[in-house]
């Protein structure tokens, strides 16, 4: 059984510009071995572990690992908004002064990741870096920000102010005031990366825990695969979700936020009010064919909370989920709700 704590997919015709990472093939079948090659690594600021159960003729499991591991360093370099060079950074340095050209997937994310915030209303939103970096998380006892200066970037639906040149695949802000921050999007994007990485390398059978977001690819031994949903930090199962092939993404406070007169404020902004998100939801977990989806509708639907995530779902139904109240009682989509048990 795996875990994260971080079928159904109908309806994505409705936004075919998500999916242009990776197309998922049928199930490929089970695998022969009884017991995956396993490999740890870390990279994207988290720890990511590989079961191979199956490749194909002519590549070790090992080799794939290695490369699979090289790729995502790669993503990294160029999608980290902490790295001075890649080219997150250049945007953000450049935001309201000038066009930065960037490489083509880079510049089909940022795209997609508009189409999806406009999609949520602005629930997701990847041009929060400065909210974020106002709260202070990952620092010890950052001040208490400023409330005036978060009411002056509540609200702002900023991600329309990125204007997109696609003859030179080039990005910039309209306006100053803002940074990208793809926390929310870019592990999505590359788990969807190295499923088509994996696949081309003959994976047939294989999952991937990528810091708490589940990849799986290929069954086990002809039989579907037990994913356990946790949504704290006491990693506790409240319930097990069936699957086949298809990623699994957790949005929850559990691990990062700051306190200030002993309250907990979360790292997941709602970007309405540019204050942390506290609706009454503890955790988040989306099941899609996307691992971008999955990723941005996990922060997504925890901000809109229960009864927006069930509006959007009756209108676009391109992923499940499973929320978690702060209670630890559960709600399910209804296409998942007969593999889903709770614990």
């Amino acid at each position: 059984m795996y875990k994260t704590n971080g079928e159904g997919m109908k309806k994505t015709s409705l936004i075919p510009t998500l999916l242009f990472a990776v197309s998922l093939p049928a199930c490929l079948g089970g695998c022969g071995k009884a017991e995956p090659y396993r490999h740890d690594s870390f990279t994207f600021d988290t720890f990511v572990s590989f079961s191979i159960y199956e490749t194909g003729d002519g590549i070790s499991a090992e080799e794939v690992c290695a490369g699979a591991v090289g790729m995502l360093n790669e993503l990294d370099n160029t999608l980290s908004r902490t790295k001075a060079d890649s080219e997150i950074s250049k945007i953000n340095k450049n935001a309201g002064s000038g066009k930065v050209t960037v490489d083509t997937s880079t510049y089909n994310l940022l795209k997609s990741c508009t189409e999806l915030s406009r999609l949520t209303d602005g629930a997701f939103d990847i041009t929060l870096g400065n909210i974020s970096d106002m709260w202070g998380f990952g620092k010890e006892n950052p001040p208490m920000p400023d409330s005036d200066e978060l009411k002056k970037l509540a609200g702002k639906h900023s991600y329309r102010n990125i204007e997109f040149d696609d003859e030179n695949t080039s990005v910039c802000f309209t306006d100053g005031g803002f940074s990208l921050d793809l926390g929310a999007a870019a592990k999505g994007y590359a788990m969807d990366m190295l499923d088509s990485y994996l696949r081309k390398s003959g994976v047939t059978s294989a999952v991937v825990d990528f810091g708490g977001s589940i990849l799986t690819i290929g069954k086990d031994n002809g039989n579907s695969r037990r994913i356990s949903i946790t949504a704290d930090e006491t990693n506790t199962p409240v319930g097990t979700l069936t699957v086949d092939e298809g990623y699994i993404a957790t949005s929850n406070g559990a691990n990062r936020y700051v306190e200030h007169n002993g309250k907990k404020y979360i790292h997941i902004i709602d970007p309405s009010t540019a204050y942390p998100t506290d609706n009454g939801i503890k955790s988040c977990t989306v099941y899609s064919a996307s691992g971008l989806i999955s990723d941005a509708l996990s922060t997504a639907f925890f901000v809109m909370g229960e009864e927006k995530t069930a509006e959007f779902y009756e209108k676009y139904n391109i992923a499940e989920y499973i929320i978690t109240r702060n209670d630890g009682t559960v709600s399910v989509s209804d296409g998942i709700s007969a593999d889903f048990k709770a614990s």
